[in-house]
């Protein structure tokens, strides 16, 4: 259960991670991947429109989290199954449609937008020493997909010393099954989980 009571919202940063229309939008390029059905079943964008007017209004950093294809001859590297999908198939390309924010969770002033490559917000992104030189040691995680780009960010989080609140309605993946296998395992050890509105109400 996490100890919600004891957010510091001048030592916390929201962090929206993932939210294009190719993520989790019905028309974008994960349209036949069940990750809109889900987004809709978990509620993801009103309880993470939620969660920033919190944080607005407490005056926790906002962090917006954006994709992009690799570029250069070798986008992303040649390793990884999910890289190589993404610089081979359709969508995820800059200035597009599908790269746009979904309704309402657009960035505002006063927010931080970083941009990755990776799964995790802090592989090869400026992340850790934005939120250092604020004195940000807290995160609130929300976006897609939880077991992806969530549970990656989470995971490097931690390892490198900052608290972890995850948002279990704030997320979503493309199943009840994928989202549970970070939501209801791993994350529970090493993160504080809770709905949004909990942690809305904290902050």
């Amino acid at each position: 259960m996490a100890d919600l009571e004891a957010i510091d919202p001048k030592r916390t940063a929201l962090l929206v991670l993932d939210m294009h229309r190719d993520v989790v939008a019905d028309d974008g390029a994960s349209k036949d991947s069940g990750a809109p059905e889900h987004a809709a079943k978990q509620n993801v964008v009103e309880n993470i429109k939620t969660l920033l007017a919190a944080a607005r209004k407490s005056g926790t950093q906002v962090i917006h989290i954006h994709h992009r294809k690799g570029k250069g001859a070798r986008p992303h590297g040649n390793m990884s199954r999910m890289f190589r999908g993404l610089r081979d198939g359709e969508g995820f390309d800059a200035g597009t449609r599908g790269m746009e924010v979904m309704p309402g969770l657009e960035t505002q002033s006063g927010d931080i937008a970083i941009e990755k490559e990776r799964a995790s917000a802090f592989a090869g992104t400026e992340l850790d020493v934005v939120l250092r030189a604020m004195a940000i040691d807290t995160l609130i995680l929300t976006g897609a997909w939880t077991n992806f780009s969530v549970e990656s960010t989470a995971r490097y989080a931690t390892d490198i010393g900052y608290r972890v609140i995850v948002a279990n309605d704030g997320t979503s993946s493309i199943s009840d099954e994928w989202h549970n296998a970070a939501i209801g395992y791993a994350l529970t050890w090493l993160c504080e989980i809770a709905p949004s509105a909990e942690i809305a109400a904290a902050l």
